[in-house]
């Protein structure tokens, strides 16, 4: 196979450079030359004249307009030739979940910079544009008003020589900090040097820097400079919180292994640090911050990326009194959850799905936003994460029944939906939602969906079911047990069937 390893030029006309992909095992590296310096690379698989693109990726280029760029990379003529420009996002033909945000195409991992302003939702998160498996980590974004309903936008920051882009995450610039106004927003990022997915940095180190924002969130800009250097190998996944108590900044920074730290800064550009926190199990994303308690007081929790999470109290400086860890989640699907900055009257928290996403060109969803308040239980506190209010304020009743063992619907269709179940005085249920199957037996401490057994720590008293393309979610006991699973339904259309041993009370929602 003759592959063109020459040169390529392409004059920027439009918005978008607009990059075919049809996912293959080998990627290349394809080099991006601006005024012969090296811009952009990333790995991308080489498209053969006889081949058509799965998809097209968009690279944002709206600096570029007007301006020669050299292409560089192993890669056949009829590559090249494929390359088209446009100046909007291009759009999925495949079909998507309707309420939990998906990218139009490519992987997706970590939501990163989580933070609200005016009104808007920002949505950033790792984002690899060129496939469906991780590489070319970059940050994606999207924006909402309700959390619920998203508008995808371009790429928000790209890899360079220094590395790809880890996650991060962002604030409002309150303090007036880094000589940029009040209303600019603030990024905090890994910039992940000889990470495996940049040989671009090869031998590089992964170091913490500042991206911010003073459109909104519509464009970002690297300052180009390191606030956290090297402390150790794979340092990563920055969420800094503003102090109000102690008039400072903390960084929860994960280290390597099970080993996180606190930093503090009062400048946000040189930071101090104050702990070292070793732990057994947890590692990566961590989040540490306080949470409203029932109450109505707070506590602090270090948040990890597998949902393993520890109460205590912080100071300002240093996190102590810590609990066991427990468990947001009884099941592995879920990682990386991050709570929104900015959000003075509540704590929402977002995770990523590791989902497949089989014949698909896209891989991985964001699980519905919840709502954090810890309860004080037997062990401690314990999380108590309920859906969204947006979602409860869009929901609209399809049915509701009192005392029945068993009822049927089929009236609903292209809509997410929600079933709510007092089964507290059931030994069996089995619930059929478009054609997904979910029973609990009681005396075997069982729930099953779709054939996934997974075994309860505790009885179910009441269950929260939402179901939406391609997954399933069980919240119970009042929003303190969650269980999500991956499904391959795609036809919102179907029958909806409760049967119990004996009465419960059910209410049936749509949301779309």
């Amino acid at each position: 196979m003759q592959k063109n390893t020459t040169d390529y030029k392409i004059k920027i006309e439009h918005s978008f450079l607009l990059i075919p992909v049809k996912t293959k095992k080998e990627a290349e590296r394809l080099s991006f030359y601006l005024e012969e310096q090296k811009v952009l690379e990333y790995r991308i698989f080489p498209v053969e004249e006889e081949e058509t693109a799965d998809y097209y990726a968009p690279i944002p280029v709206t600096s570029w307009i007007g301006k020669s760029i050299r292409l560089e990379g192993d890669y056949p003529e009829a590559f090249y030739a494929k390359i088209k420009q446009a100046d909007y996002l291009p759009e999925s033909g495949q079909l998507h979940p309707l309420m939990h945000f998906t990218p139009v195409t490519g992987w997706m991992n970590d939501p990163n910079g989580l933070v609200c302003q005016d009104g808007i939702y920002h949505l950033f998160y790792q984002h690899n544009a060129f496939g469906t498996a991780w590489d070319n980590m970059s940050w994606g974004h999207a924006v909402s008003k309700d959390l619920l309903h998203w508008e995808h936008r371009p790429m928000a920051i790209l890899p360079d020589e220094d590395g790809t882009i880890f996650s991060g995450s962002g604030l409002c610039n309150e303090q007036g900090l880094l000589e940029l106004p009040e209303k600019a927003l603030v990024f905090f990022y890994t910039s992940a040097g000889g990470s495996a997915d940049s040989p671009w940095s090869e031998g590089g180190q992964f170091t913490q820097r500042i991206a911010y924002s003073i459109d909104n969130g519509a464009t970002l800009h690297k300052k180009n400079q390191v606030i956290v250097p090297n402390l150790t190998e794979g340092n990563r996944d920055p969420k800094v919180y503003w102090h109000e108590e102690s008039k400072g900044y903390i960084m929860s920074l994960y280290l390597r292994h099970h080993v996180y730290a606190i930093l503090r800064s009062e400048d946000l550009e040189h930071w101090e640090l104050t702990q070292k926190l070793p732990f057994v199990t947890a590692r990566e994303c961590p989040d540490l911050r306080p949470i409203p308690t029932e109450e109505g007081k707070e506590k602090w929790i270090l948040f990890t990326a597998s949902g393993e999470y520890f109460t205590g109290d912080f100071d300002g400086f240093r996190f102590t009194n810590l609990s066991g860890g427990h468990m947001a989640y009884q099941n592995e699907l879920p990682y990386a959850g991050q709570t929104y900055s900015s959000l003075p009257e509540r704590v929402v928290l977002m995770h990523w799905m590791r989902t497949e996403n089989p014949e698909k060109y896209y891989t991985g969803m964001m699980g519905i936003p919840r709502e954090l308040t810890l309860i004080k239980g037997e062990e401690g506190f314990i999380l108590r994460q309920s859906v969204i209010r947006e979602w409860k304020e869009q929901r609209v009743s399809v049915r509701e029944e009192k005392k029945r063992k068993q009822w049927e619907e089929e009236s609903v269709r292209d809509a997410a939906l929600e079933l709510q179940l007092n089964i507290q005085d059931a030994s069996v249920l089995s619930v059929t939602i478009y054609g997904q199957k979910i029973s609990y037996q009681r005396e075997e401490g069982i729930l099953c969906v779709n054939g996934d057994v997974c075994k309860v720590k505790e009885e179910l008293r009441d269950l929260s079911i939402l179901v939406d393309r391609e997954i399933l979610e069980v919240a119970a006991n009042e929003d303190t047990l969650l269980y999500f699973f991956e499904t391959d339904l795609q036809d919102l259309a179907g029958k909806i069937n409760v049967e119990t041993d004996q009465n419960a009370d059910s209410y049936l929602w749509k949301v779309q």
